[in-house]
């Protein structure tokens, strides 16, 4: 055999002949150790064929392609989806250069890449490649071919993931009928559609059927495969699940038991296929009342995927990220319900849940935020450069969105979009690996480093929605999900307390914000300080935010205040619906606004204490935007000209914003109160001039807002006319519906105006070392939810681009009660308070004032991240 020297010597020192022979005999080896689940042994043999096929034939010939594809299987085998990923990208490349986008090797390659896909969660791209690889197969080998049964079960299993068990139980059949006549009745591809259609009817409930296929695969498997062979272990782990659907735990722990050591001596301690195991016995130990070993099953699957995501969260766009973490929730409520609904006095199944919250809430914008920072203080060009092209391009791509060319074509519109959009989450993912070279880190979180961040005089509070995972049925009850709150103090032990279902909490936290924002002129004056008996025996009009309040606090905060204890200063991480709610207008017991009683600053996730903890010098003086002219046009730059075409449409959305009374009042105040700062007004408040801050000490904009509700996206909206009915289009980039509006917003009918700052560019400015942005402006706060990742909008946008704090609205505000109390703020601020305390102090001022004591005046701002005063940074 030729050792690696040898691979590596020229193509005239081995003759190309000689090389390809090499490099076919060590991929056919590769394959039977394939075959024969022996993945750890193929990898040196793949790596050694690719190597001699660059270099006898260089980097775009077929075997090279071949080296890559089957390299990547293996590493996709053993769950190193990171390196599996770009091989099997590079494969469908060559093949589709060299042999055309319609051979059968191309969807080969495109098979793999999209089943790679679909462990990481992204099934919507899965599905994709999928069926363009049955297109190509149908067309060129024919209906009947093996691989087109092939191309058939993987889609059989995607729809079975999504519910369509109708067509999944087709797609099976059809494979099962291909396989069977091409194959005949003992082929292992029999077995997987077996096993297929023994997975839908099982998650059907059909037992009856499932049974008897799991039965006959499993024994098929043991004779064929070998008792040893990973596939045999996850046939043993659904019958096994079949077994606890039934209630028959005690039959179902042995057969995971069994799919467990298979897939320790295959696969490794750490291989991502290990937690189906584990999990499926802490489930049974749960049911059996045996939680010492739930608990020990249940930590293991924890640490495996953890470790797994601390790596994957190193590639990938933000949608990709998002789609692997959710790919992670049933195993996160799984660990919750173990300790609340199994476990609630056991010291272990506490940490652990709460380890695995910290963990995983919020850690989507985590990885996004530190692959952003890590390439913003990377000193070199090329990493520069990236960052300045996805700038670049995510510009294009809100321009064109708001402001379609009149001239173009719906479908070359389309195109384009799809094109950038496919280019913005290229550069992402590419910005995300380059971050990981520069050394991510993988070290787990712990309870112990978040407690330590904790000040001494405050406590994190964790909000988190679960769905509970029963042992009975061995489903999880999603449609009736709860509330979890688990607070940690510097010291001591964890405590808790379930709150209960979330529908009666979603209910009140909407109700809640329906009395908060209502702008009705005739509000009744609800002041401060009236009496617990007074307030209590009130009989409240439908609306009075004091009610609605109390009601709220009741189910959410009243069971917090008793783990407290005497703190109050509150770090406090929602989740879900509870994200818009502003906890300072929450009324205790006795009457009293949260606000009065304590200090609430907002956080994506307990992690935030960490980062808190760095220390980034800014980079400039304060910046103040305010009161924009709208109305405004300015003369194209070479860049505008570059973004935009010289003739476009009215505006899409139909958005006209009136100027602001109190604003440019509001911002010179603000510029007075900060010294050294530098003023933007009128047509000067650009976007341009917004893009270019790098790093300013603050950066206070009073303006407009806008935020558009969730719907499909605009290019893909059946109306071949993108000009009619354009308030009904809504897109679906959460970024993409909020923003701002600045110098010429009103003007996106011509091409003198580029006026809207879209959240998806506020997340590409360089706010590294900013220690507070301020959006004084609308609604600022709120956007999509995301269950355990937080609000999808200008909060998260901030959050990326590197404010330490981000002070936002949660509903349209009063102008002048804006004003004042923002001067108030940075009144506050001056003097030497925390950021978050500042703001209670500002709004506690307007709390005693008759004509602003209602909360719609001073309840919508709330203080994300940092709560430190300015002076200590």
């Amino acid at each position: 055999m030729t050792n690696e020297s040898d691979a590596r010597k020229p193509d005239s020192a081995r003759g190309a002949a000689s090389a390809w022979a090499e490099a076919e005999q060590l991929n056919q080896q590769v394959n039977q150790l394939y075959g024969a689940g022996k993945f750890g042994e193929a990898i040196p043999l793949a790596e050694r064929a690719l190597a001699i096929g660059e270099n006898a034939f260089g980097p775009n010939h077929p075997i090279v392609a071949t080296g890559l594809n089957n390299l990547a299987a293996m590493y996709d085998a053993v769950g190193d989806y990171a390196k599996a990923e770009p091989l099997f990208q590079r494969a469908v490349g060559i093949y589709e250069r060299l042999q055309g986008p319609e051979h059968p090797n191309v969807a080969t390659a495109l098979n793999n890449l999209a089943t790679l896909y679909n462990s990481k969660g992204d099934r919507s791209k899965s599905e994709s490649l999928h069926q363009r690889a049955l297109s190509i197969r149908e067309k060129a080998l024919g209906p009947d071919h093996v691989d087109v049964g092939e191309s058939l079960s993987h889609l059989a299993g995607l729809y079975g993931r999504k519910g369509e068990y109708a067509t999944a139980e087709l797609y099976f059949q059809r494979a099962l009928s291909i396989w069977q006549k091409a194959l005949g009745p003992e082929h292992p591809y029999v077995a997987i559609a077996h096993r297929g259609l023994a997975l839908v009817y099982k998650t059907k409930g059909d037992y009856a059927k499932a049974e008897p296929l799991y039965e006959r695969v499993i024994s098929f498997e043991e004779r064929v495969l070998g008792p040893h062979h990973p596939r045999l272990a996850g046939s043993l782990g659904g019958f096994a699940t079949l077994h606890c659907r039934r209630g028959d735990h005690a039959k179902a722990e042995p057969l995971y038991q069994r799919a467990l050591a298979i897939r320790e001596k295959a696969l490794g301690p750490n291989h991502p296929d290990l937690t189906d195991s584990l999990e499926g016995l802490a489930g049974v130990y749960q049911a059996l009342g045996e939680h010492a070993k739930a608990m020990s099953c249940m930590g293991r699957a924890v640490a495996i995927k953890d470790h797994n995501t601390a790596i994957l969260l190193g590639t990938g766009s933000d949608q990709q990220k998002q789609a692997y973490m959710h790919t992670l929730r049933g195993s996160t409520d799984r660990a919750v319900s173990l300790h609340i609904h199994a476990a609630p006095h056991a010291e272990e199944a506490k940490r652990l849940a709460l380890a695995v919250i910290l963990s995983r809430k919020g850690r989507v914008l985590d990885a996004m935020t530190d692959s952003f920072t890590a390439l913003r203080h990377s000193l070199t060009p090329a990493d520069r450069a990236r960052l300045e092209e996805l700038r670049s391009v995510s510009t294009q791509y809100s321009a064109l969105v708001w402001r379609k060319p009149a001239r173009m074509p719906v479908r070359e519109y389309r195109a384009t979009l799809n094109c950038l959009e496919s280019e913005r989450q290229a550069l992402e993912a590419d910005i995300s690996r380059r971050s990981a070279e520069l050394g991510g880190d993988l070290q787990p979180l712990t309870i112990a480093k978040v407690q330590a961040a904790i000040p001494e005089e405050a406590a994190l509070v964790e909000l988190f929605l679960y769905a509970p995972f029963d042992v009975d049925t061995w489903k999880y009850r999603v449609n009736a999900p709860r509330y979890a709150a688990y607070v940690l103090h510097r010291s001591g032990e964890i405590a808790w307390a379930d709150l209960g279902e979330a529908e009666p909490i979603n209910a009140a936290a909407i109700r809640l914000r329906q009395a908060l924002s209502q702008t009705s002129a005739e509000r009744r004056p609800t002041g401060a300080h009236a009496t617990a008996r007074e307030f209590l025996s009130h009989d409240d009009p439908v609306g009075d935010p004091r009610r609605a309040g109390r009601d709220l606090d009741e189910l959410v905060m009243r069971p917090i205040r008793r783990l407290l204890g005497s703190v109050r200063r509150i770090l406090l991480s929602p989740d879900a619906s509870l994200n818009l709610v502003p906890f300072g207008a929450l009324v205790d017991e006795e009457g009293h606004y949260l606000v009065e009683r304590s200090s609430v600053t907002y956080l994506a996730s307990g992690r935030d204490l960490l980062r808190r903890a760095t220390n980034v010098p800014s980079r400039r003086a304060p910046v103040v935007v305010a009161a924009p002219d709208y109305d405004a046009a300015r003369a194209p730059t070479a860049a505008h000209a570059a973004r935009t075409r010289s003739e476009v449409s009215a505006d899409a959305r139909g958005l006209l914003f009136k100027p602001l009374q109190f604003a440019e009042q509001e911002g010179r105040a603000i510029a007075n109160k900060l010294p050294g700062s530098e003023y933007l007004t009128g047509a000067g408040a650009t976007t341009d001039a917004v893009r270019a801050l790098a790093g300013p000490r603050v950066l206070h904009i009073a303006t407009h807002g806008f935020l558009l509700p969730d719907l499909p996206a605009l290019h893909e909206h059946p109306s071949s006319d993108l000009d009619d009915a354009p308030k009904q289009r809504r897109l679906e980039n959460a970024l993409l519906r909020s923003g701002i509006a600045l110098a010429g917003a009103n003007r996106l009918h011509d091409d003198q105006a580029d006026g809207l700052l879209t959240a998806l560019e506020v997340s590409q400015l360089d706010l590294t070392g900013t220690k507070l942005i301020v959006l004084s402006a609308c609604r600022t706060g709120v956007g999509s939810i995301r269950i355990g990742d937080g609000v999808y909008g200008l909060r998260r946008a901030m959050v990326i681009a590197g404010a330490e704090t981000q002070v936002m609205s949660l509903w349209s505000v009063d102008d002048a009660a804006t004003r004042e109390l923002m001067e108030a703020y940075y009144d506050k601020l001056q003097a030497g308070c925390g950021r978050s305390e500042a703001m209670r102090l500002a709004q506690l001022e307007m709390l005693d004032r008759a004509d602003r004591a209602h909360p719609y005046y001073w309840a919508s701002f709330i203080v994300s991240g940092s709560d430190a005063p300015l002076g200590s940074t």
